[in-house]
């Protein structure tokens, strides 16, 4: 019997054709990752592990703005120099965490990784597997191993060719809406089909980023030649092709086609709120913003740039776009996209996590902001009484120009 990609990397783990779904095992990660939050400074401050298998990055404290935040990251670097941490990307050396480590060589096919976040799934992208372990994070700081259970493979196979305008985050809203809060519960969910073989790297990692909306414990995608000739751009060397075998056995199987699919809106109050453009049409918003482990990557700075180049933000929206990473700020502006946002009267932001979750452009009560963010329950981005919408880059910048939530194809 064949295994999937989940299984061969896990087994490997164990030992060899040890993996059986339902088991509980306390498995040794080759990674462990740690992002600055209240909390999380604590968390890594007694290390009982290889110090080389841990990394810490700043990334929501960028620009420290009182003494809670200014703490957290003073003692993310009391950490690093008590046990000389060689992995530690501070502020200026940083970028928005599930981006970074893939251009500074630390991710792979048939990795097995963890992180207290859930949004660490993003990098399954590139067939590893990573899960969000939350607070049993400690337990790998301390032991070494955490608990985790095996889990069975809902395989997504997508095929048809998406119309300009539309992405992979479209894709991803669309399955959350018709699959469900619990539609991969317990799962691992493996995407594949032509599409996504078809689909860049970013937009893979567009579509691993949010699964935990699904119940999954993370997402994967078999690794290719494009996979290794993005890595390789980043230095990797030794990459693997990793993909499931063909007689592997899933818990279920799911078909998605794109070619008719419309840009998706997140709608007020939360994320399962998921509905076509043309539904909410026309509603009327104060700010706009292009960033997060969501998107902010030259794909999606791109295509924004395509639709803002010689047109002007509207005198009532505050648009913000914050490129991921250092390198991709530094390739936009290579390629001129930062004039074309900055001549559309864009305020340009550090590579930074801040514009999701509130600590920049905050919210006043009645106010309605449109991102390309990964969460919309009130009070993420200010004011509990303040609406926030959800669509992918192209969808943002368009209806930034318009002052109102707008379909992005017009302009593309």
């Amino acid at each position: 019997m064949g295994q999937t990609i989940t299984e061969k990397i896990i087994s490997k783990k164990l030992g060899k054709n040890k993996y059986k779904a339902g088991d509980v095992v306390f498995i040794e990660p080759d990674i462990a990752m740690l992002y600055d939050w209240p909390g999380f400074d604590g968390m890594v401050r007694e290390i009982n592990i290889n110090p080389d298998k841990v990394i810490l990055n700043i990334d929501h404290f960028f620009i420290q703005s009182n003494e809670e935040q200014a703490k957290v990251l003073r003692n993310f670097r009391l950490t690093q120099r008590k046990y000389n941490l060689k992995y530690f990307y501070d502020v200026g050396r940083s970028g928005i965490g599930f981006q970074l480590l893939a251009e500074k060589g630390h991710i792979r096919p048939g990795l097995l990784g963890v992180h207290a976040d859930p949004h660490v799934s993003t990098y399954g992208a590139f067939g590893a597997y990573m899960i969000g372990v939350g607070g049993d994070i400690m337990s790998v700081f301390m032991l070494g191993k955490c608990w985790i259970k095996l889990p069975q493979t809902l395989k997504i196979e997508v095929t048809g060719k998406f119309q300009d305008g539309v992405t992979s985050r479209d894709l991803f809203e669309k399955i959350l809406k018709d699959l469900g809060p619990d539609g991969g519960l317990g799962m691992v969910i493996e995407y594949s089909g032509p599409t996504v073989s078809e689909m860049s790297m970013e937009s893979r990692m567009v579509l691993c980023n949010s699964v935990q909306y699904l119940a999954a414990e993370t997402a994967i995608i078999g690794s290719d030649e494009k996979t290794i000739e993005y890595l390789k751009s980043y230095g990797v060397k030794n990459i693997d092709v990793l993909q499931s075998d063909a007689d592997a056995i899933y818990a279920k199987t799911v078909k998605f086609d794109v070619s008719k699919l419309e840009p998706q809106i997140v709608t007020p109050p939360d994320v399962f709120y998921v509905k076509s453009i043309k539904d909410v049409e026309g509603t009327e918003l104060h700010q706009a913003m292009i960033g997060t482990c969501a998107s902010g990557r030259i794909e999606d700075l791109r295509l924004a740039a395509r639709v803002l180049k010689g047109k002007k933000v509207h005198p009532r929206v505050r648009m913000f776009i914050s490129p991921i990473t250092p390198r991709i700020y530094e390739q936009a502006a290579s390629e001129g996209l930062i004039s074309v946002f900055t001549e559309a009267g864009a305020v340009l932001g550090p590579a930074s996590c801040g514009f999701c979750y509130g600590g920049f452009g905050y919210l006043l009560p009645g106010e309605n902001a449109i991102t390309t963010g990964t969460l919309n329950i009130p009070g993420r981005m200010g004011s509990i009484y303040s609406n926030i919408y959800m669509g992918n880059p192209a969808t943002v910048a368009a209806s930034a120009i318009e002052g109102k939530i707008t379909d992005p194809r017009k302009y593309l």
